[in-house]
């Protein structure tokens, strides 16, 4: 996404408020990232998450703002 808005890796860092070099370490190794970090993108990308059971595939015509379970 970062790219398809042709946006450096600045870009996206300044936007979000973060280092560069953090954005290079989550395009990099995304495994190592802290869900902070990965929340901030999303939200700067206006990108959301989808969590589903293992296995399953997640019903993206659902409406996220009516969540099934409660934390």
């Amino acid at each position: 996404m970062r790219q398809k808005n042709q946006w450096t890796q600045s870009d996206l860092a300044r936007r979000i408020g973060i280092k560069q070099a953090t954005i290079s370490n989550f395009e990099n190794h995304p495994d190592k990232t802290t869900l902070t970090t990965l929340f901030k993108i999303l939200q700067s990308l206006e990108m959301t998450m989808v969590v589903c059971e293992k296995g399953a595939a997640p019903d993206l015509a659902q409406n996220d703002s009516q969540p099934d379970l409660e934390w």
